[in-house]
C-alpha cells in the first residue's frame, strides 16, 4: 500500500481504559487520519487570556466531552477516549498562552494582509505571502504535528495557543483531521463565544458524548477491495515520500469581481434561454485554476482532478430519528466529495471562465442531488474505512478545494473577552504540518473580498509569478 494511506492494524484485544468512555471514528474521520491542521484567527484587540481558557475549558467539560478527548488505537481501530471527569492531570483541551505588551506592528514583525490594503488595487486579484513567523504565535512547540503524536497516551485531540499583543490578539486551534471539520470548528467556537459573552451553560445546545449519525450506514455494504464504479471514491491522503517542498500563500479576490463575472455569465445563460446559473465560489475556482495553470503550454495535456468537500449535515440521507440537521452540533468530520470531471491542463486555456464555472456548478448540483449516491458512498466507505480514498492515477495532478464560506469565521465575537468590540480580521486554514500540493481554503469573506490560502510546490508558484496574470504583493 502506497506510504501515507491507513492500512488495518493488528493488534490483540485490550479492554477500554478505567474511568474513559470511548467511541470508534468513522471512516468519514480516517479519510484525512494523516492531517494535523490549525486553524488560525486574528482578533482586533487584546483578549482576556484566563477567561478565553476558563470558558473554554467548561464548555468541553460540560457540552463538547467529544472535544476533550484522546486519540487511541485499540484493537486495530482508532477511536476517541473521553475521561469521565476532567481535571489538571486530564485537562479537556491542551492551552498554552503568551501576552507581548507591545502593539503587533513594532520591532519589525512582518505585515499582516489586512494591514496591506494600500498596497492593492481594492478591484483587481492579488497573492500574498504567508509569513512563516505566524507559526510561534498560533502553536505551541509542544503540539503535536502528526497523527503518532495524538496517540501518545493522555494527549488531548485539541491544542488552543493564545498570543496576545496590545493591538491584536492570535488564536489558533491545532488538532489531528480525524477529530474535527471545518463546520465542527466553527460549531465549536461559536458556541465558545456564546459562553464569553454570558450565555448560561444550560442553554448552550451541545453534543453528546455518545453521538454516532453515521452508525446506521455502518454494516450494510459488503467489504471490497475494488473500486465503487471503477471510479476511486475521493479522499484527502498526503503521500509523505513524494511531496516536494511546498509554500502557502494568501489569495485575495475582490468581490466587486466575481459578482460582475458571474453577472455576466448568467444574463449570458438567461439569453440563451437556459435555467442554469453559477456563483461567486464557482467564478472563483475557475478564475483560480485558469490563473494557476495558466503558465502550461497549450498542448500539455496532464489530467486535472479537482476534489470539492461538501457538508452532509442537513441533508435528507440519514433514516428517522438517526438524522443530522444543521441545528444539531456535530464536530467530526460529515463530508463528502464532489469530483469535477476530469479536466487536461490545456483545458484551462481554450474553455472561458464561463465554461470552468459552468462546468464546476454542474458538478456540485448533480453531487447534491443525488442522494442516494451519497448514501450509496457512504455505505461503501463504512465497510471500508482502510482502502485509499485519493489515488493519483499515474501521471494526473489533483486538487481539493474547501470552501469555509458556510463556516462564517469573520462572524464570531469575542467581545466578552474584553472590554470592547472583538472581531475577527483575518482567518488563515487551515495550516497542515503535512501539505500537500494542490491543497486550497476559501477560508473567509470581507466586506470587500474571498479569500483563500492555497498551497503549491515553490516551482508553481515562480511559474505562476512568472506568466503575469495575477499581482504578487
Amino acid at each position: 500500500m502506497p506510504d501515507g494511506f491507513l492500512s488495518p492494524v493488528s493488534a490483540h484485544q485490550t479492554r477500554s481504559p478505567e474511568g474513559m468512555r470511548t467511541i470508534p471514528c468513522t471512516a468519514l474521520d480516517l479519510t484525512a487520519a494523516l492531517v494535523v491542521f490549525t486553524t488560525g484567527l486574528v482578533i482586533d484587540t487584546r483578549l482576556d487570556t484566563s477567561k478565553l481558557q476558563g470558558s473554554l475549558f467548561e464548555l468541553v467539560e460540560h457540552k463538547f466531552p467529544r472535544a476533550g478527548a484522546r486519540l487511541a488505537l485499540r484493537n486495530g481501530a482508532y477511536e476517541f477516549v473521553i475521561p469521565h471527569i476532567f481535571d489538571a492531570n486530564n485537562p479537556p483541551v491542551a492551552f498554552t498562552s503568551e501576552d507581548f505588551p507591545e502593539p503587533y506592528r513594532s520591532s519589525g514583525r512582518p505585515e499582516l494582509p489586512i494591514h496591506l490594503s494600500d498596497a492593492f488595487d481594492s478591484a483587481t486579484p492579488s497573492i500574498h505571502p504567508l509569513p512563516p513567523a505566524l507559526d510561534e504565535y498560533l502553536w505551541s512547540r509542544e503540539c503535536p504535528t502528526s497523527l503518532d503524536g495524538f496517540l501518545v497516551p493522555n494527549t488531548p485531540v485539541i491544542h488552543v495557543r493564545v498570543t496576545t499583543f496590545q493591538d491584536l490578539t492570535f488564536i489558533g486551534l491545532t488538532a489531528s483531521h480525524i477529530t474535527l471539520d471545518a463546520v465542527g470548528v466553527r460549531t465549536l467556537l461559536h458556541a465558545w463565544t456564546l459562553l464569553l459573552s454570558g450565555e448560561p451553560i444550560d442553554s448552550i445546545q451541545g453534543m453528546e458524548w455518545d453521538a454516532q449519525p453515521f452508525k446506521v450506514f455502518m454494516g450494510s455494504a459488503a467489504a471490497t477491495t475494488q473500486t465503487l464504479g471503477g471510479v476511486p471514491e475521493p479522499g484527502l491522503v498526503v503521500e509523505h515520500s513524494c511531496v516536494p517542498k511546498v509554500t502557502t500563500f494568501i489569495v485575495r479576490v475582490p468581490k466587486a469581481f466575481l459578482d460582475d463575472s458571474s453577472r455576466e455569465i448568467n444574463q449570458s445563460l438567461q439569453l440563451r434561454g437556459s435555467g442554469e446559473w453559477v456563483g461567486s465560489s464557482d467564478v472563483l475556482l475557475a478564475w483560480w485554476f485558469k490563473t494557476t495553470y495558466s503558465y502550461r503550454t497549450i498542448d500539455d495535456e496532464t489530467s486535472i482532478h479537482i476534489h470539492i468537500p461538501t457538508d452532509l449535515r442537513g441533508m435528507c440521507i440519514f433514516p428517522g430519528p438517526s438524522a443530522l440537521e444543521d441545528h444539531d452540533p456535530y464536530i467530526h468530520n460529515a463530508t463528502s466529495l464532489i469530483s469535477v470531471p476530469p479536466i487536461p491542463a490545456n483545458g484551462f486555456h481554450t474553455e472561458s471562465l464561463a465554461e470552468l464555472a459552468l462546468r464546476i456548478r454542474r458538478s456540485v448540483t448533480a453531487s447534491q442531488e443525488d442522494l442516494d449516491g451519497i448514501t450509496a458512498q457512504l455505505r461503501m466507505a463504512c465497510a471500508n474505512p482502510s482502502i485509499p480514498r485519493f489515488p493519483n492515477a499515474p501521471g494526473s495532478e489533483h486538487s481539493l478545494q474547501s470552501n469555509w464560506r458556510k463556516a462564517r469565521f469573520r462572524e464570531l465575537d469575542f467581545s466578552g473577552a474584553c472590554k470592547r468590540t472583538a472581531h475577527v480580521v483575518l482567518v488563515l486554514g487551515p495550516i497542515p504540518s503535512t501539505p500537500a500540493p494542490g491543497l486550497g481554503i476559501i477560508c473567509m469573506e470581507d466586506d470587500h473580498a474571498l479569500w483563500m490560502c492555497q498551497t503549491r510546490t515553490r516551482t508553481h508558484w515562480d511559474n505562476i509569478r512568472r506568466s503575469g496574470i495575477v499581482a504578487f504583493i
